[in-house]
C-alpha cells in the first residue's frame, strides 16, 4: 500500500517543479529574443555591438567578472529606446542594454546581478552604465520609470 506521506510531499514538490519549468521557458525565450538580436536595420550600431561595447567599459567588465559565473543562469537583452534616464538622445535611438544573471537556480523570486547601459544607436558613445544586484521582482518596477513605460 501506498505511503500517504510520499503523496503529501510529491503535492508540496508540484508548485515547485511549475515554478521551475517556468524560470526555464523565461530563460529560453529571453535567450531566442537576443540570438535574433532584435536591431532595427536602420541604426549603425546593432543590439550585439551594443551588448559588446557596454563590455567593453572598465567598471562592467570588472562586475561581470566578479558575479557573472554562470552562463545558464544568463540573459542579455537589448532594447531600442527614445532616450537614457539622463534625457540624452540619439538621431537613431539609444540602445538600453540589460545583462542578467540570476544569482541561483532556486525557484521563486531570487536576486539579479544586473549590468545595464545606454549606448548610441548611432556612433555607440556609452551615455549611461550601472551594475548592481536587485531582486527579479523589483527590477522591472526600477527601470520601467526610465523607459517611458508609465
Amino acid at each position: 500500500m501506498e505511503n500517504m506521506g510520499d503523496k503529501g510531499d510529491m503535492d508540496k514538490r508540484i508548485p515547485m517543479l511549475i515554478a521551475g519549468l517556468v524560470v526555464v521557458v523565461f530563460v529560453g525565450m529571453a535567450g531566442a529574443y537576443v540570438l535574433l538580436d532584435p536591431g532595427d536595420a536602420s541604426t549603425s550600431i546593432s543590439g550585439s555591438q551594443a551588448i559588446g561595447i557596454v563590455m567593453s567599459n572598465p567598471n562592467a567588465s570588472e562586475y561581470y567578472s566578479q558575479y557573472f559565473k554562470v552562463p545558464d543562469r544568463r540573459v542579455n537583452a537589448t532594447t531600442l529606446v527614445d532616450s537614457s534616464p539622463d534625457g540624452s538622445t540619439s538621431e537613431e535611438g539609444i540602445w538600453k542594454v540589460e545583462i542578467m544573471e540570476r544569482t541561483c537556480y532556486c525557484s521563486g523570486v531570487k536576486d539579479l546581478y544586473v549590468i545595464e547601459g545606454y549606448v548610441s544607436a548611432s556612433d555607440g558613445e556609452i551615455f549611461e552604465i550601472s551594475t548592481g544586484e536587485v531582486s527579479e521582482s523589483e527590477y522591472d518596477k526600477k527601470t520601467c520609470s526610465s523607459t517611458s513605460c508609465h
